[in-house]
Formats: structure tokens, sequence, C-alpha cells
């Protein structure tokens, strides 16, 4: 039994001071029902234990409606608006990343600024979230998978993604979905337990950071033979490589961990805990996310700068692997 079930308990009884004294009763009966609204509010808050870092559609139609829950829906505005789970609130996926003006750019944004979000949102470090977007393909899987890297940063707990994003709640498990602006919802007060060793930067890696590094990005981008605009092309000096898309299978589903495994055995790196980088920071959040929640590997980094920010500057050493 839980302690604050074992106060629900003890509520229950009013404790009498003076014998035969209605005035005491009442208040002490008065201050037992306090204890037990309070307590039901507690529970009820807590009510909803998510399965793992991943939950399918079906669970989701069966707890969308649980006390403590909160479908965090990352969809551009204009899709939501368009379809989304009755209820979920709207964060899009643009927001989870810091503006162009910004050094580095598509990175993650000052915690200040995410806590505010979250807050205006009702949204608190203790409440259970349930991370989802369209599912249109690996992309949509890779932004998810970054916002869930975000709020590990701001060192929330309680939260999972939804396999196969709404496409697949909807059309293979038949979720409801509504049309309109999202829900209003009371402000809550959210207080961040940072984990900043979750992220890699720029001068930690050139300093010499002695762990695995993976590699994100398609093969031609890996070898060397494209690059961004105003980018060196090559990788990381020593990257294996696993493209992202590998962990998506033909349904817009997650593989098993049997076969990311595999996939991780394969690209070199069979004992998980890599540091995860591809452009911006992106498409490797998926790897690190197969990496670090569904593996288990907690060592697991992101490179949030990634190739977006090494590559342009001419100081630090690049592979080039194929070079025509």
């Amino acid at each position: 039994m839980s302690s604050i079930e074992g106060r629900c308990e003890d509520a229950i009884e009013p404790r009498v001071g003076l014998e035969g004294s209605d005035f005491v009763m009442r208040r002490q009966m008065t201050i037992g029902l306090v204890w037990v609204l309070w307590c039901l509010w507690g529970l009820a808050r807590a009510a909803v234990s998510l399965p793992g870092p991943v939950v399918d559609g079906e669970w989701l139609k069966v707890h969308v409606d649980a006390p403590g829950l909160v479908v965090l829906d990352v969809q551009e505005n204009a899709q939501y608006r368009q379809h989304h789970v009755p209820g979920a609130v709207n964060i899009p996926f643009t927001r989870w990343r810091s503006g162009a003006e910004e050094k580095p750019p598509l990175s993650l944004p000052p915690l200040k600024r995410l806590v505010s979000l979250l807050g205006s949102e009702g949204i608190d470090r203790k409440t259970s979230l349930i991370i989802m977007n369209t599912g249109t393909g690996p992309g949509d899987v890779a932004a998810v998978a970054r916002v869930y890297w975000s709020l590990a940063v701001l060192g929330h707990e309680r939260m999972a993604v939804l396999d196969g994003g709404l496409v697949d709640y909807v059309n293979r498990h038949h979720g409801a979905y509504v049309r309109g602006a999202p829900p209003n919802r009371e402000p809550a007060m959210y207080r961040p337990r940072s984990k900043r060793q979750l992220l890699v930067t720029r001068d930690q890696l050139a300093g010499g950071l002695k762990r695995p590094l993976l590699d994100a990005r398609s093969l031609p981008e890996y070898v060397g033979l494209v690059a961004g605009p105003g980018e060196r092309p090559g990788t990381l000096p020593g990257a294996r490589h696993l493209p992202f898309d590998w962990l998506v299978d033909d349904n817009g589903l997650l593989r098993d961990e049997a076969a990311l495994d595999k996939l991780f055995t394969f690209a070199g790196i069979p004992r998980g805990g890599a540091i995860h980088f591809c452009h911006s920071g992106n498409r490797a959040a998926l790897n690190w996310f197969a990496d670090y929640a569904l593996l288990g590997h907690r060592d697991a980094r992101l490179y949030d700068g990634s190739m977006m920010e090494w590559s342009r500057d001419q100081n630090l050493l690049l592979e080039r692997k194929l070079d025509l």
C-alpha cells in the first residue's frame, strides 16, 4: 500500500478529541472529508501507469480519457485543426526547435522557453504524456522521438510515444478523431529537473570525448557525396552508420527490440550507448530513442548541433569516405 493510500484510510475514521462533543466530531469529520478528497484527487492524477516508452493505438483508445493522462500532439497547428485525438493539446514540433536566427539553429531551445510552453498547456513534470504526430513516415517518428528527448532533458519521466501516430490509431485501431481548436486548460507550474548529460556539445566532442559515434543520415551524406549548403561533406571521424529510417518498418511502426539489437550490431555498436548525430539532431533523435529508451542504454547521448554545426567549423576534422 502506498503512503498516500494509507493516509487516505487514516482520514476516513474521524478522531474525536472530546467524547460526546458534537462540535469536535463535526470538525474532525470535516477535516477527514477534506483529507479523503485530497487523497482521491492525488490518486486520480497518478491513476495512469504507462506500459513503457511506446504505446500502441489500442492502448490509447482504452486509456484516452484516463485521469492524469495528456495526449501531446506535435502536428503543426493547421494539421492539428484538421484531425487530432479528442482532448489532445497541441505544441507543434517547430516550437521544440530554436529559430533560424539562433546559434546554432534548429537546436534545443532555452529550457525556460520549453517550460513556459508546457506550463501554458497545463502540463507539469508529473503529467503522464503520450507524444504523437500524424504518422506519415519515419520523419514523423523522428520528430516524436526528438520531443521525447527534449522532455527527457527537462527531467520528464512519465511519457511514451504513440506507435504509428494518428494514421495508425485511426485506420488500424479505429480510434476517434475530431477537428477544431485545442482545448482550454488551466496553466500549470512546470518545474524541470535538468538532465543535460543527455546531450553532447561540439566542445565536448572536439575535446576528445571517447564514445562510439553513430551517423543517422543517408548513405550519400555519410560517405561524403552530398552536403548541406555551406557545409563540408563527410562525417565525424570514426563514426559508424545506421540510417534512421531503418528503425521503422513498412507500416510506419517501430521495429521490435530484437530487430533493433540486430541493427545496432550490424552498425558496429553491439552494446549501444552511442553518441547519435545527423544533420541537425532530428533524424538522430530516433536512433537515440531506440538506443536509450527501447534498448535501455542509459548512456546514449544526442549531439544536438550535429553536422550543421560541426561541418561549418573549418578547424574541426571530417572524414570523407568517398571523394569523386
